[in-house]
């Protein structure tokens, strides 16, 4: 046997140790790690499988409105190099648009709505930024 093949032999070997052990332990957690998809198939699912598809997680609204307000305010920051120019206008629009749409997912309704009305106020900061 090559050096790869037992490589590749032990590797798998260790990997089938692991989910041995892990099913024996019941462990949900460890086992959506591994990718076990059965976990998801129950009738409250995984956690770590539905985290994308879940509209109530709050994660999301936070993460995108820390980006929006970081970048919002650069922009009213002198010397950071993001208030003038097409580029502080797309970054804006864009973390604001999506803040907009992670609200309003995160309420219920729809999505695209929140990330136009979230792209129009990038804007306007943007536009209010240049001003002052």
């Amino acid at each position: 046997m090559s050096n790869s093949a037992s490589s590749a032999f032990a590797h798998n070997a260790r990997k089938d140790r692991k989910k041995k052990e892990v099913a024996d332990t019941g462990n949900l957690e460890e086992r959506a790690a591994l990718g076990h998809s059965e976990d998801s198939t129950g009738p409250k699912g995984s956690a770590a499988n539905s985290a994308f598809a879940d509209k109530k997680n709050i994660m999301w609204v936070l993460l995108s409105g820390g980006m929006a307000m970081t970048f919002i305010i650069m922009l009213f920051l002198p010397n950071t190099g993001m208030g003038d120019g097409m580029i502080a206008t797309y970054s804006s629009m864009l973390w604001c648009g999506f803040f907009g749409a992670a609200l309003w997912r995160y309420r219920g309704a729809n999505g695209w709505t929140g990330f136009a009305i979230g792209s129009v106020v990038g804007f306007v900061l943007q536009v209010v930024s240049q001003i002052i």
